[in-house]
């Protein structure tokens, strides 16, 4: 119990870090994406936009007009490229041409812009999105690792709106995501570890508690069942020194009369019914008296009703003292089965060791029954519900073969070193 609730526990935080994991990432880059469009969003309407001219969008401008407003553009953003924080930036207009950038190869190349990147342009919102570094726009940001582009609408002078876009490494994100993933895990398996020790003394308290519980259990029960034995001894006693005796002597003087003789008889079938009753309740003991009496004991009831009853069982079996109780239990319920419903005329107890088990058989060629009762609790059948506890109580197997007016033939195999009856 206790390797399963720390296994469990450390299962379920293994599995919290998981998930913890994975929500960090999503979330780190959830904030990279926002810092990274509000950061872009302040470049472009603090810096960008006061630096533009209308003559970098005017084609008609002359060349050195459009090569001063870049220059003016490019002297604005040099300080934000110098720290390192952004990788490249561009200017584009609303056709996909690139007005500028801080990579000269590509002013003047057309490009066809994607529908966020119109999207913010009509909507003068901005956005950041991971670069797709396999577009030709983006030839020269390879090699920098993967980035983060975000975009804003900006406006000329004269209201003309161009799209600002500004990369950021993504490492950032990566290692934001790295320290927010350590924390949470950090804080799940520190839970957990706080969890099992607050738990473990406590399971192990409860344990010691049921097991000593179960010690006491034990102990009552075998007092128990001891007082009851003892009962059980004395009621044998007093019926063979009294009634017994006493029948079984008149049945002698009767018997000495021709004229009662009948009763005579009657008498003796009476003293062997008796001694039947007495080794039911007090029967022969498998580890005093040895298996071979107990079961004989077993047949007695048998034989008292006019079967003819067989034992058959090795005079030594190497075998638990439980396991010898079971066997003489099972033994008791299938011979008392046969006496009260089968209607035989024999009865054959059979018991054998094979392969560390206890092969337990008894046969009888009675009337046999339907073997789907085996199934039910019935009213009338509670010997085959007994059977079966045997069977489940010492973790054997239990068959039965028969059929109605075939016979029954009940068969048990059990452990021969079964430590206790459930």
């Amino acid at each position: 119990m206790l390797v399963g609730v720390v296994v469990a526990a450390v299962v379920g935080g293994a599995a919290v870090a998981t998930a913890g994991v994975l929500v960090s990432q999503r979330t780190a880059e959830g904030f990279a994406v926002r810092d990274a469009t509000a950061d872009t969003a302040r470049l472009a309407r603090v810096v960008v936009e006061p630096a533009l001219r209308d003559a970098i969008t005017d084609p008609g401008t002359p060349v050195a007009d459009r090569t001063v407003a870049r220059h003016v553009l490019s002297d604005a953003v040099a300080g934000e490229l110098r720290t390192g924080s952004t990788v490249r930036m561009k200017l584009w207009a609303a056709d996909g041409t690139v007005l500028w950038s801080d990579e000269s190869r590509l002013v003047g190349e057309r490009f066809p812009l994607g529908d966020e990147d119109l999207a913010a342009l009509r909507s003068d919102r901005s956005d950041a999105e991971v670069s797709d570094l396999g577009r030709p726009e983006n030839r020269f940001e390879r090699g920098h690792g993967p980035l983060l582009e975000a975009y804003q609408a900006v406006h000329t002078p004269s209201g003309t709106a161009l799209l600002f876009e500004a990369y950021q490494p993504y490492d950032e994100v990566l290692a934001r995501a790295a320290d927010l993933r350590s924390a949470f895990a950090w804080l799940a398996f520190g839970s957990v570890a706080v969890v099992l020790a607050l738990l473990v003394p406590l399971l192990l308290w409860l344990l010691l508690r049921i097991r000593s519980g179960q010690r006491l259990r034990e102990r009552l029960l075998g007092r128990a069942l001891d007082a009851e034995s003892a009962e059980r001894r004395r009621l044998a006693a007093e019926l063979h020194d009294g009634p017994v005796q006493d029948i079984a002597g008149l049945a002698f003087i009767l018997g000495a009369d021709p004229a009662t003789r009948p009763a005579a008889d009657a008498l003796r079938g009476a003293v062997s019914s008796l001694r039947g009753s007495m080794a039911t309740i007090r029967p022969a003991a498998p580890d005093h008296d040895g298996l071979g009496a107990a079961l004989e004991d077993v047949c007695a009831r048998a034989r008292g009703a006019g079967l003819t009853a067989t034992v058959h069982v090795p005079a030594r079996i190497d075998a638990s003292e439980a396991a010898l109780l079971a066997v003489v239990r099972f033994a008791r319920e299938a011979v008392a089965n046969t006496v009260t419903h089968a209607r035989a005329s024999t009865v054959d107890l059979q018991v054998r060791a094979a392969g560390g088990e206890l092969v337990v058989s008894v046969v009888d060629d009675g009337i046999g029954f339907d073997p789907r009762v085996l199934g039910a609790d019935r009213p009338g059948h509670l010997g085959t519900t007994l059977l079966r506890e045997v069977a489940e109580d010492t973790g054997g197997a239990l068959l039965l073969t028969t059929a109605p007016g075939a016979g029954t033939a009940w068969e048990l195999r059990l452990p021969a070193d079964v430590e206790s009856l459930r």
